[in-house]
């Protein structure tokens, strides 16, 4: 059985289908469930891509020769994921796929965005083997660069480990200014702060809280894969005014908490209203009753 915190660990030949089998085993392991969506995604991603490349060049051998079998792991290191590839090629591949690795490692996002866009549009050659595609891929993925090491095996052969790094997904924080028609806006996962106060009648609602709606939608996800989701999790909203169109939006934001909640998540909204005020009060309580779940009810002191 693999230890705490291995994916998978493969020694051997591979076909296609032994990577079929290699992926239905690894989306079944605890490790790769618990991940965040976005990560998981991008690490299934390069599973495959390191697979698939394993298997256009490697060198076919006979099995009992173990040192050029071809190999693969995924592990977790602090936060993040690790996969390791390694198979045998001949030395004359050998550099012209670590000159595609160098020369993928050396462009930022926005050239190698291009270069990608370059790749998929051109026109198919003869024994074009997709190799610069794939590193492309397999940067743009990680957000990293492709490490490799090289070890020579014998007169014709080099063993080549690719090592590809995918940073385990934070959520980052939602910040928004207040301004003379739209609310301060300030959710930020690592001091477990969340609130919205002023005044809501944005020129664009929609936009404004599409935006919201968006983030607190990864962020449950994200809490959902996360320890995090056993603390609790308090949502302040301190308005003074919200006009209707506001208004609706702010009940989808209160109705997506409610389905967290349904979910087991310890979430809270916290309703600031001034004394005396019994039609922001009452707003509260309706969106309450909609939403179908208890608001607190906190009295702002007179300033």
């Amino acid at each position: 059985m693999p230890e705490s915190g291995i994916f998978l660990e493969y020694t051997g030949h591979v076909d296609y289908k032994i990577i079929d089998q290699l992926l239905e085993k690894f989306k079944k392991r605890p490790e790769f469930i618990n991940l965040d969506k976005r990560t998981g995604n991008r690490v299934y991603a390069l599973l495959v891509e390191c697979l698939e490349n394993i298997l256009k060049y490697s060198v076919k051998k006979p099995a009992f020769d173990f040192k050029l079998q071809p190999t693969i792991s995924v592990r977790k290191l602090n936060d993040k994921i690790i996969i390791k590839a390694g198979n045998p090629v001949t030395n004359d591949k050998t550099g012209e796929l670590t000159m595609r690795i160098n020369q993928v490692n050396h462009l930022d996002e926005k050239a190698l965005n291009t270069l990608y866009e370059d790749t998929i549009n051109r026109k198919i050659e003869l024994n074009d083997d997709g190799a610069g595609l794939g590193f492309i891929m397999m940067k743009l993925k990680s957000g990293n660069e492709i490490a490799y090491n090289l070890s020579r095996v014998d007169i014709d052969h080099t063993y080549l480990e690719l090592i590809i790094s995918v940073n385990e997904y934070v959520m980052k924080k939602l910040i928004f200014k207040r301004t003379s028609s739209s609310p301060n806006v300030i959710f930020d996962p690592n001091k477990k702060f969340f609130e919205i106060s002023g005044e809501s009648r944005p020129p664009d609602v929609t936009a404004f809280y599409s935006e919201i709606l968006n983030w607190t939608n990864d962020y449950f996800s994200f809490l959902g894969k996360s320890k995090e989701s056993v603390n609790p999790v308090v949502f302040n909203l301190d308005f003074e005014y919200f006009n209707s169109s506001s208004a609706k939006y702010l009940l989808d934001f209160c109705k997506q908490i409610s389905t967290a909640r349904s979910r087991g998540m310890d979430l809270t909204v916290r309703w600031h209203y001034e004394e005396n005020d019994f039609d922001m009060l009452d707003a509260g309580k309706e969106m309450s009753r909609i939403a179908k779940f208890p608001f607190e009810y906190i009295q702002k002191d007179k300033k």
